[in-house]
């Protein structure tokens, strides 16, 4: 599609003539019909050439405030919600945003219960677990497994978030707090017993999953059916004392 638009020509005589010379015209893109548009709540997109307008004629969203439990929040407002005291949330466009509102440690009326980090005052101090290393409050540390935190002078502590493994068999080696991806089920200590899953032991008897013995010739080597695996191994201190 092409657009005519006019140019002026000066001729010798001074005159002057249009002469007509066409443009290549674009497309228009209708982000109403593709929903590309960010009419807020009870407006209605309207198609313009080259761009849109939102149109809104009746209903409470008509001006981009938000509803709220405590009421009509206006468009641009800011306020604490009840839910959170350390939160702050905004009104644009008829959507309710809400994030953590920074923390002013040099504002003496600053929240501490929500800006632990400013924090200083000695009382407000943590000791660790082993009584050796002191935290200011609001800081973290990991003590063994857990995930510890100074809040306000008390220790809060929560088992360490380990991540999730896709693979059949895990095992957690010592001095580990997460578990770790094997191949070998007799190495995995995240197995669940399949009592229909059976094993045979050197003597021929039908062992079921989870069932131990010794062997015979060897008093300490024990033995264990894992989901039709026989998995034996030796007990180093029943080795040193025979």
């Amino acid at each position: 599609m092409y657009l005519v638009r006019y140019v002026a020509s000066k001729l010798k005589n001074g005159t002057v003539k249009h002469i007509p010379k066409p443009t290549l015209f674009l497309p228009d893109i209708d982000e109403c019909r593709f929903q590309t548009h960010t009419c807020w709540n009870d407006s209605v997109c309207v198609n313009l050439p080259g761009g849109y307008d939102c149109v809104c004629t009746t209903g409470p969203g008509c001006g981009g405030d938000c509803t709220e439990e405590e009421g009509i929040r206006r468009n641009g407002e800011d306020w604490k919600p009840s839910f959170d005291r350390c939160a702050k949330c905004s009104c644009k466009d008829g959507q309710t945003y809400c994030r953590r509102r920074p923390c002013d440690c040099g504002d003496p009326e600053e929240d501490l219960f929500c800006c632990p980090g400013c924090d200083n005052r000695p009382s407000s101090q943590c000791l660790d677990q082993s009584g050796r290393t002191l935290y200011r409050s609001g800081a973290s540390w990991q003590y063994g497994c857990q995930q510890c935190r100074c809040m306000e002078g008390e220790v809060d502590s929560w088992p360490l978030v380990c991540p999730v493994l896709m693979c059949e068999y895990t095992v957690v080696a010592e001095g580990e707090c997460c578990p770790r991806c094997v191949t070998d089920p007799c190495l995995a200590d995240n197995l669940s017993y399949d009592i229909r899953q059976t094993c045979q032991d050197p003597a021929g008897a039908v062992r079921l999953s989870g069932d131990t013995w010794h062997m015979t010739n060897s008093a300490c080597t024990n033995c264990e059916c894992k989901n039709g695996n026989v998995c034996c191994s030796v007990d180093l201190d029943c080795l040193q004392n025979n």
